[in-house]
Order: C-alpha cells, then sequence, then structure tokens
C-alpha cells in the first residue's frame, strides 16, 4: 500500500440475528468515525442508538431465531451522518410505540425499568429517527448531526 492510499470503511454492516454479532458494530463505527471525521461524542451516540435499534430487531422482531439478516448503511451528508437499518422481521413501527416514562426518578440504575425506554433514549441521541414499512420487513433511519 503507498503512503497516501487508505482503504476506506465499507458502507454496509450485515449481521445476523444474534446479540454476540453486536461485537461487530463498534469496530464499525469506529472505524467510519476515523474515516469521516465523526466526533467521539457523536460516534457514542450512534453506537448507543445502533446497538439499542439492533438488539431490539434480534430480540423482539425476530424473536431470537438464529440466522436471519440485519443489514446497516451508512451515508454521508453535508452536515449530517444517517444509518439505515434494514431487517426481514414482521412489520414493527417503533415511532408509533408510546415512550414509557418513569413515574419518578430510579434511586439507582438497579431500580430502572426494564423495556420500553429504547426509543425514547434514541429520540435524544439521535438527530431524527424515520421509519419505513419494507415489503418484506422494516427500515429505521437514524440520523445524527455533524456540528454547526
Amino acid at each position: 500500500m503507498s503512503g497516501n492510499t487508505q482503504a476506506r470503511s465499507e458502507p454496509r454492516l450485515t449481521i445476523q440475528s444474534r446479540l454476540d454479532d453486536l461485537a461487530l458494530l463498534w469496530p464499525w463505527v469506529e472505524s467510519l468515525g476515523a474515516d469521516f471525521s465523526i466526533p467521539a461524542n457523536t460516534l457514542y451516540a450512534i453506537h448507543l442508538c445502533l446497538e439499542e435499534a439492533l438488539s431490539n430487531v434480534i430480540r423482539h422482531g425476530y424473536q431470537g431465531r438464529p440466522g436471519q439478516p440485519i443489514t446497516v448503511e451508512f451515508a454521508q451528508y453535508d452536515r449530517e451522518v444517517a444509518f439505515t437499518v434494514d431487517d426481514q422481521a414482521p412489520p414493527f413501527d417503533p415511532l408509533a410505540q408510546p415512550e414509557i416514562a418513569p413515574a419518578t426518578a430510579p434511586a439507582s440504575i438497579d431500580d430502572f425499568p426494564i423495556g420500553g425506554l429504547g426509543i425514547g433514549m434514541m429520540r435524544k441521541f439521535a438527530g431524527s429517527l424515520a421509519y419505513q414499512r419494507l415489503p418484506a420487513g422494516n427500515r429505521l433511519i437514524l440520523r445524527f448531526p455533524l456540528g454547526a
């Protein structure tokens, strides 16, 4: 490899519906961050949101059935990056679900309710979320601003 030639990260990551495959996510996101100069705090938000989305597809969409594909596509625009998550699970619009918020702030992390908080977390950390029903599955698009 010559001095200025640098391999770019693949714009697509395909995993199977196994929670172990989530380990492939961080190195891929980190590589995109290096290639496209994505700030560290934005990388953290991207990783958090993608891990939540993918684990939900694996656990709930595919109901733990192994060997089902999930594809994540990366795109860069002027002032934002986008990640498109496609699956072949039964139709489910996560954005149509009501947000669950605890009536009072939990005293500790151990007191936090399990489930129902992921969509709210993604809404907080992503710049925008969009859902599309596909002929054979679902598409979730997460966009993250890159600053002023």
